[in-house]
Parts: C-alpha cells; structure tokens; sequence
C-alpha cells in the first residue's frame, strides 16, 4: 500500500496498479485462506492443501497480499492481521459481501465510465449499462440478493455504533425509511422494548423479511419514499440521502416533513465530508455519483438540504462509525 514517504514512482505505480490489489483480495476470499486462518498461523504447505491451490504459486500470493497488510508471512508461517480478518466470511461486520458486489460486471462497467461522470455531472451506470442502477437490481433478483445482504452487513458494522450514540427511549413509534431487510430497526426495537416501529421499502426488499420475535412491534410496509412515508415520531433515513443528487433528496425530506407529527424527528444517518475526516467518505462521494448520481456532503450542505425541504437540523452527533446522525425537527 502506498504511503506519503514513499518514493513518488513507486506511489504512482501503486495507484496505476491497484485493480491487482483488489482482484488479490477478492482470490483470497474465494479459496477461503481467510476463513482457514482465523486467529490461528498455519504454514503455506498447510493452507495451500486445505485450499488446493499450487504450494509454491500461493507463497507468491500470499508475499504479495504481505505487502498490502493483508496477511503476515514470516518464513512460509501465514497469519491474518487485523486488516485481514475482515475478509472472513462469518466476520461480523466483514467486507466479503462488499467484494462480491465490487466483482459484478455491472458495477465494473460504471467504474469504467467514471470520465463520463466527471465530464457530465450525471450518474454512470446507466450510460454503461442502459439503465439505472435501481432498475437492473429489480429485474436481477440474484444480484438484488446479494445487494441486501451487503446492506445488512454494513448495517452491521454501524448499528450497534449508531444506536449507542442516540437515546431513543423518548419515542413511541420509529418508521426506517429506505430500512432494508431490518438489522438497524430490529436492533433499536431490541434495546427499546416500549417502542413500535415500522419498517419501510420497496416492496421487493421488504416481501421477505421476518419480525420474528418482534413481530408484535414491527410492522413491514412497502411503498415508495418518492410517494408517502407512514408516520411515525421518529423517521430514519439510513445511508439513503447520499443515494440521490439535491432535488431528489430534498423530495424525501420533504415527504419526511410531512409524516412527522408534532414534536416528531428526522434522523439521517450519513458519512459527512469534513477536513481530516474519514477518507472512506471521499471514496463513497465517488462511488454514489457513479452509481446512482448521488453523493455524500459536508455539514453546511446537509444544513442546506435540510431547510429546502422545511427542517431544521439541531444536532451533529458523531458515532464510533464512519457515519454521523443528523437530528432535524420541522422548521
């Protein structure tokens, strides 16, 4: 991986070859080496029979995946670092979901039309693949599948950070709009046994899901967020602003305004650019406007975007995770 001291040539050569890097990783997680290691050091001979792969081929692998912090490899002894674990696959919180996304040919063909993003303003994925990226998921189940599941996996990382950081004990009721298969909802539900919440999507995302033992308190509803939003106390909007460009967002908001009851909450949960900040968030302010046209944004255009659509944001609430909640009343 590079570094600000590394050599300038090398850094370049880095970035020019960083496809090798992300196309190692997605490897390694296919022949399970991640899944074989866990917390334990085994030798190359050892793992190369677990995995059947070529001995000799896979220490050339694994010294290059040394490089980039993946594993460490110290006289043909293998062990995960902190960065690898996060490829095993029963990772809570792991990345696998995220690289086979990353591998789609729909998603590699957007990437490859990020000039056309930059030149045009306009989301690249359905000039590389004649329509939206919204519209292939519904009429790719498979591929919709494996996209909920790597949304409910991000949930994972950050639910519990976000529901540690933000008392919800004062409301009745909580709708999470855009919610996915549930994880963030079910979680709050789980640790606020007073509260009733109502869980909002699509209806192909949300056809499936199970309250299971909750099923008394949460309700499931499909709909459009472009449409009506059911009411509720408390609407979270979960990772989906930074989907859609301004006019977009501020026709949830406004939706969102118009569910709320009196007294009731906005809370967006977002990356925010800031300087210092994350560096995660720069790359996802690319990859929204690639795919969907979206983007993420720094706290004075969140405030903006916000008051176009009749609320008014009254707290910035950082998390342990990479995203912030953003508290809005009605103006």
């Amino acid at each position: 991986m590079s570094h600000p001291s590394a050599n300038p040539l090398v850094q370049a050569f880095q970035l020019s070859t960083g496809f090798a890097q992300t196309q190692a990783v997605v490897t390694f997680v296919r022949l399970g080496v991640a899944d074989y290691l866990r917390d334990d050091t085994k030798s190359v001979e050892d793992i190369a029979g677990h995995c059947s792969a070529h001995p000799e081929m896979l220490y050339r692998f694994l010294r290059f995946l040394a490089k980039t912090g993946v594993v460490e490899l110290d006289d043909r002894q293998c062990r995960l670092t902190p960065v690898g674990q996060f490829f095993r696959r029963d990772m809570p919180g792991g990345l696998t979901k995220a690289l086979e996304i990353t591998m789609f040919e729909p998603w590699q063909k957007a990437w490859q039309q990020l000039e056309y993003a930059v030149r045009t303003g306009e989301a690249a994925f359905p000039h590389a693949n004649g329509q939206t990226a919204w519209e292939y998921l519904e009429q790719h189940p498979d591929m919709s599948n494996v996209f909920n599941a790597y949304m409910t996996s991000i949930s994972q990382m950050s639910a519990q950070a976000l529901v540690s950081s933000y008392d919800f004990s004062p409301f009745d009721s909580i709708c999470d709009v855009g919610g996915g298969q549930g994880f963030l909802l079910k979680t709050i539900l789980g640790r606020n046994p007073d509260i009733k919440g109502i869980l909002f999507d699509l209806p192909q995302v949300v056809k499936n899901v199970d309250p299971g033992e909750l099923a008394p308190r949460l309700g499931i509803a499909g709909g459009s967020f472009f449409e009506k939003i059911p009411s509720a106390d408390l609407l979270i909007l979960k990772s989906v602003l930074h989907d859609w460009n301004d006019e977009k967002a501020i026709s949830i908001l406004q939706h969102c305004a118009e569910a709320l009851p009196a007294g009731g909450k906005v809370l967006a949960m977002d990356m925010v650019i800031m300087e210092g900040g994350n560096p995660i968030s720069l790359f996802y302010d690319m990859h929204m406007q690639v795919l969907m046209g979206g983007r993420e944004r720094t706290q004075e255009e969140f405030v903006r975007l916000f008051a176009k659509a009749g609320l008014r944001v009254t707290r910035f609430i950082p998390t342990p995770s990479p995203q912030f909640i953003m508290e809005a009343e009605k103006a």
